[in-house]
């Protein structure tokens, strides 16, 4: 990495702001910590400098984050600036994925092992984007690699390993879930996506997710006619993620 990195830590708790600060020190003296306490005191800070990795809570007063990243994404000069979300919010994490780029979400707390390789990844992400011979790869899919590299680690063949196995359980999963909705058992629905998150997120699949959130959000209200139609629509997205997994690591030679 470069002799200094600058990473602005935008959290209302003073505990997590100093949380993130003594993990960030950890890692060496090339990190130059800036804080705020909420968006607009970031907004005032990204004035002045821009830095190259924000660690970001979404639920602020005054200003959140998630109107924070609305404003700071809009502008092309902040388009692929890293962005790493721990917050207790999940609700909001469906839409901010399919959003932004360069945007990560972990939920609170995060483990320290995860949050410190997020961090080097974020910054080293961020010198890539910045630098005047990068291209970014257009790939036809809906696998998003960069978040498969930060949880998964760089490892293709650790990265085969997982994406084989999630790519077997599919069929199952839908049956599952099928059966779970026809027979109107919305708990049933409600574990099947809590359990069906983890290995969505670490291996990118945000449509997927954004799938698991509208057949939460039916089952939570109760409304079973809903919850068929969104199950029908999570095995639709599911079958079109896995066929991406099969192609990008040729599964279906397995």
């Amino acid at each position: 990495m470069n002799a200094r990195h600058y990473v602005l830590i935008i959290e209302d708790d003073p505990f997590h702001r100093a949380l993130y600060t003594s993990k960030l020190k950890e890692q060496g003296s090339d990190i130059r910590i800036l804080s705020s306490e909420n968006g607009y005191a970031a907004l005032m800070a990204l004035s002045e400098r821009t830095p190259d990795l924000i660690i970001l809570d979404l639920r602020m007063p005054k200003f959140d984050g998630v109107a924070f990243l609305d404003v700071v994404k809009s502008k092309p000069e902040y388009d692929t600036l890293p962005v790493l979300v721990i917050s207790s919010a999940p609700s909001d994490f469906a839409r901010i994925r399919s959003a932004y780029k360069n945007v990560f979400m972990f939920a609170k707390p995060v483990r320290a092992e995860l949050f410190e390789r997020a961090v080097r990844w974020g910054l080293r992400l961020g010198e890539s984007a910045r630098a005047p011979s990068t291209t970014v790869e257009s790939r036809h899919s809906l696998i998003d690699f960069e978040h498969m590299k930060l949880y998964l680690g760089p490892d293709r063949t650790i990265q085969q390993a997982i994406a084989r196995e999630f790519h077997r359980l599919a069929a199952d999963r839908i049956s599952a879930l099928d059966r779970l909705a026809c027979n109107g058992d919305l708990r049933g629905v409600l574990d099947f996506c809590h359990a069906m998150e983890g290995g969505a997120e670490a291996i990118g699949a945000h449509e997927v997710l954004g799938a698991v959130e509208s057949l939460r959000a039916a089952a939570r209200a109760g409304n079973g006619e809903a919850v068929r139609g969104h199950a029908r629509e999570f095995a639709e997205v599911l079958r079109r993620f896995c066929a991406d997994l099969a192609r990008e690591f040729a599964l279906d030679a397995d």
